[in-house]
């Protein structure tokens, strides 16, 4: 005897279906039963089941992502890229633009608060850069507090995918994930650069953040959330045209191994958790490396590096 169920999926968005046992029992006793009562153990357990509720996920279909579903289904190599890819997708809604994202960005997803008010600890640098509003330029380093040797400087916006990879095409310019709140030199310094491991450093911040021959290298306590946003680029849009004038073997492919060990050293903490929340809120879709660093390990090495 098979059971059926009607899923209602409005505007392409993952629904939770949740109804009563019971409702489902009665639904069974004109086809179990034509001609007969139903049989007493049958009205034992929908008396027993009264209010018991579940949830059944639409199956097939390009979901927004909820940090529940991945663990469960065992998916690993191409296909775990492949599911990650549309459960990516961004819940139907008005497109952000690259102002609003960093509007928002500035006043909200990063603005954990320090120093005792609200403020941004920026990228590469670990600076609290006391402010509320909603433009970088407001926010103002006091002196030279990252000891760079540029004094006062300002918070702008990096992209830990080159904007000028994909010609600041949206949705990929406005798209928080691989957005970081940074002071204007160290983002500049790094440019669009490959990440590495350096060895002499022409260029440092007090944080550990380094310039050198090889490429850029984040401070430690950021490495982490680098090598997520890059794994999230990568599944969310390796589709598209985001390899304009780069060097995708030496960017990228020859990388994965050190973003994966990034990964792994440096896991998600609260901030990170907390701001992937806001960012679903605000664009509609989540970084699935953050409610589950494993699963880059999971689609591994080689898989990440055929794409």
């Amino acid at each position: 005897m098979a059971i059926g169920l009607i899923l209602v999926k409005p505007g392409g968005k993952l629904k939770r279906f949740t109804g009563l046992l019971s409702l489902a029992v009665l639904s069974l006793v004109p086809f179990a039963f034509p001609s007969a009562q139903p049989a007493p153990a049958l009205l034992a357990l929908k008396g027993s089941a009264a209010g018991f509720s579940f949830s059944v996920p639409a199956p097939g279909a390009a979901l927004l992502f909820n940090h529940e579903r991945a663990p469960q289904y065992g998916l690993s190599g191409e296909a775990l890229f492949s599911h990650l890819h549309e459960a990516t997708a961004p819940a139907p809604r008005a497109q952000p633009s690259y102002k609003g994202s960093k509007a928002f960005m500035y006043s909200k997803a990063d603005n954990t608060g320090c120093n005792g008010g609200p403020g941004i600890i920026t990228a590469y640098s670990q600076l609290c850069v006391n402010g509320a509003s909603a433009d970088g330029g407001s926010y103002k380093e006091r002196g030279d507090e990252n000891a760079d040797g540029v004094a006062g400087d300002f918070v702008n916006a990096e992209h830990v995918w080159p904007q000028s990879y994909f010609n600041s095409a949206l949705p990929m310019v406005a798209d928080l994930h691989h957005l970081m709140s940074t002071l204007s030199t160290p983002n500049g310094r790094r440019g669009n650069l490959k990440f590495a491991r350096v060895s002499n450093a022409t260029y440092r911040t007090s944080s550990g953040s380094k310039l050198g021959k090889e490429g850029f290298e984040p401070d430690d306590s950021v490495k982490g959330n680098v090598a997520r946003a890059i794994f999230y680029f990568i599944v969310r849009y390796s589709d598209k045209n985001i390899r304009q004038g780069m060097d995708y073997n030496s960017f990228w492919t020859k990388n994965v191994p050190m973003l994966l060990e990034w990964n792994r050293q440096d896991p998600p903490d609260a901030n990170e958790r907390r701001r992937n929340d806001l960012v679903e809120d605000f664009q509609g879709n989540r970084n699935p490396f953050i409610d589950t660093p494993g699963q880059a390990d999971n689609i591994g090495e080689l898989v990440f590096e055929a794409h």
